[in-house]
This record gives structure tokens, C-alpha cells and sequence, in this order.
């Protein structure tokens, strides 16, 4: 220590200056996002909003006669019939978000250094996205089907009847 003082110099030198690839890589991300549905998926898309955010029927008479004629007597004073919100989009990513920010937080160091393409990156995050919605709607056991419904599918599984309207949950950039 030169003349009394208290402390120590230190020089650092770099062989090559990462920060403005690395400003620019972020700045490639800023506004990028990614979304997860069933995507322009027409029939796919309307029955994943239905059991999205459940739904009221009105009960005409033509849908009380086939109602009758397959076995489900409903009361005279019945006027709608009920599907209830089957929240797996909304509830498949807030379960799932930490887990996946927390794995893209592994990879982010190597998009900001150019080793991870940005298309890469958000493929990573919406392919675990999609596919965490994917299981949550697959696992949903609640609210359950009516009995009437679990006879006719076949299957006390809400959500899956012939898998197609899970299958066509996809992700895409936005």
C-alpha cells in the first residue's frame, strides 16, 4: 500500500467489450411475448372458451325433446342448463408461471449473449407453457361433469372427451 493508504487498486482489462451486443439483444426482446390457447382452432377455440369461462344454455323446447328422448328428464321449471368455468388457461399458467420464468431465467444469460437465438428463447418459454396448460387440462378432475355427460362420453374427465380441443392448445409470438 503506497503512501498509507487503505486500500488497493485494482485494473481490470477485457479482451473483448460484450455490453453492447448484449444492450442489443435486449433490446431485440423488449415488447416480445408469446400466447397460449387454442389457437385459430375455430371449433377448438369456441369449446375452450365455453369451458374457459363456463357458459349459460337456454333450454329451448327442440333441446328439452332430445334431452327427454336420451334419458335426461329435466324439471318443467328448468330454463337454462349450466356449464361451469373450467379455468385451465388461466389457472394451467398461474400454476405454472414460476417454474417456467424461473427456467427461462437459466437460459436468458445466453440469449443476452447471443449463444440463444430470441426465437429460440420464446419457443422454450411457450413450448412449456403450451404444455403445462396441456397437463393442467388434461389433470382437471373439478368441476366435475354431470352424470348425464359422464354416460354419454363415457368419461368422468371434464375436459377431455376425444382430446382434440386439448390437442389444439398451441402458443405462438404475439
Amino acid at each position: 500500500m503506497e503512501n498509507g493508504d487503505d486500500f488497493l487498486k485494482i485494473e481490470i482489462k477485457t479482451k473483448k467489450n460484450l455490453i453492447p451486443k448484449i444492450e442489443k439483444n435486449i433490446k431485440s426482446l423488449n415488447g416480445k411475448g408469446i400466447q397460449v390457447g387454442a389457437i385459430g382452432s375455430g371449433e377448438h377455440a369456441w369449446l375452450a372458451g365455453i369451458h374457459e369461462y363456463g357458459c349459460k344454455i337456454e333450454v329451448t323446447p327442440k333441446m328439452r325433446a332430445w334431452l327427454h328422448y336420451n334419458g335426461l328428464h329435466l324439471k318443467a321449471s328448468t330454463e337454462f342448463i349450466t356449464i361451469p368455468e373450467r379455468a385451465f388457461l388461466r389457472n394451467g399458467y398461474d400454476t405454472n408461471k414460476d417454474k417456467v420464468v424461473g427456467n427461462a431465467s437459466l437460459i436468458l444469460p445466453d440469449v443476452l449473449e447471443g449463444i440463444m437465438s430470441e426465437d429460440e428463447f420464446l419457443e422454450f418459454i411457450g413450448t412449456q407453457i403450451r404444455d403445462c396448460v396441456k397437463t393442467y387440462a388434461r389433470d382437471l378432475k373439478s368441476p366435475a361433469n354431470h352424470p348425464f355427460t359422464v354416460q354419454r362420453k363415457g368419461s368422468s374427465n371434464p375436459l377431455v372427451n376425444s382430446g382434440n380441443m386439448i390437442d389444439s392448445i398451441e402458443w405462438r409470438k404475439k
